[in-house]
């Protein structure tokens, strides 16, 4: 290795002022150019896709359903964290005693998607893969006000607009923390910018 020339410092490559687009906002995660909610490369695999037509619920690799986007009238979205929330011990002492019984664990915690559809009128849920990794508290909101926004402003169908859902996405993401400012006003401002 050579060493760099004493009082020379070694030459490193310039970091580039390129912006990268981020590529998820708590369990939404853009995947091969589709916007998913949740894990498909865990075992099962449940998650939700944002399609053109509506949210596609997702499981073993196959769609199960649906749901257009013309039906939604509220939505909400519920999800810990942590795959079993907080409790390391907890997920590892689980894994272990499947682990024994020939079983296994898919997802954990609270990872649900809930609406309210209309054509007819119903209440509407899907569960959906946790991924291993954590999702920040703020980003979970952040997405949950999102959506409920995108669906009660009759705006749902441009949920499956992937360059629309990548701009908000990316502001969102970019947003500094502030505790001052709710989740519902951060994502107005970022729907609106």
């Amino acid at each position: 290795m050579r060493r760099p020339h004493p009082g020379r410092t070694p030459h490193r490559p310039k970091r580039s002022v390129n912006h990268t687009v981020s590529d998820h906002l708590g369990p939404l995660v853009l995947v091969d150019g589709a916007w998913l909610i949740g894990d498909p490369a865990a075992r099962g695999g449940a998650h939700l896709r944002l399609e053109e037509q509506g949210i596609g619920r997702w499981e073993a690799g196959a769609r199960a359903e649906l749901v257009p986007w013309r039906r939604f009238m509220t939505v909400g979205l519920t999800v810990t964290p942590g795959r079993w929330g907080d409790s390391k011990l907890l997920a590892a002492v689980t894994d272990q005693v499947l682990a024994l019984s020939g079983a296994s664990r898919t997802g954990g915690g609270a990872a649900t998607l809930s609406a309210t559809l209309r054509q007819p009128y119903e209440y509407w849920s899907a569960e959906f893969t946790h991924h291993r990794r954590r999702y920040p508290g703020r980003e979970c909101r952040l997405l949950g006000e999102f959506l409920k926004q995108t669906v009660e402003s009759g705006a749902a169908r441009s949920l499956g607009d992937r360059d629309r859902v990548a701009a908000v996405v990316d502001r969102l993401a970019r947003l500094p923390s502030a505790p001052l400012r709710s989740a519902a006003s951060q994502v107005r401002d970022a729907l609106d910018g």
